[in-house]
């Protein structure tokens, strides 16, 4: 194998890798569909007799991503939730991690207290490194 052919072998390589990286779970780019959001019942109460649940924002992309947000569905809570990780920012919008960078497989993680579950569904995000 000649030098220049095991140059551009190598240069695929990388390319095919970084192209790779950039996809979301199902082969797509990195987008909303990168973003698992799971609320859980955690079986407890809260003091105004209120169900506590445990919401954990999960980034399945294979880069890190920031500013992300989620549709907040009519989102409330009896109890406080820390706005560095959960906060509203726009008609029923809000930023997860205070729009900081989550890494690959990262999660978020936060608690709210109601009567029921909220629907949070991934509205957007930005891929670290680009934009």
């Amino acid at each position: 194998m000649t030098t220049t052919a095991a140059v551009v072998k190598l240069l695929t390589a990388v390319l095919l890798f970084f192209a790779v990286s950039l996809r979301g779970t199902k082969g797509e780019p990195c987008g909303t569909s990168s973003i698992h959001v799971q609320t859980v019942n955690t079986g407890a109460t809260a003091a105004a007799g209120d169900t506590l649940f445990e919401v954990q924002v999960k980034n399945l992309c294979l880069c890190s991503v920031r500013n992300v947000r989620v549709d907040g569905g009519g989102f409330a809570t009896t109890v406080e939730v820390d706005p560095a990780l959960f906060r509203p920012v726009d008609g029923g919008v809000y930023l997860v991690n205070a729009g900081e960078s989550i890494a690959s497989m990262g999660i978020v993680s936060f608690r709210y207290a109601w009567d029921h579950f909220f629907q949070l569904t991934p509205r957007s995000l930005e891929v670290d490194g680009q934009g």
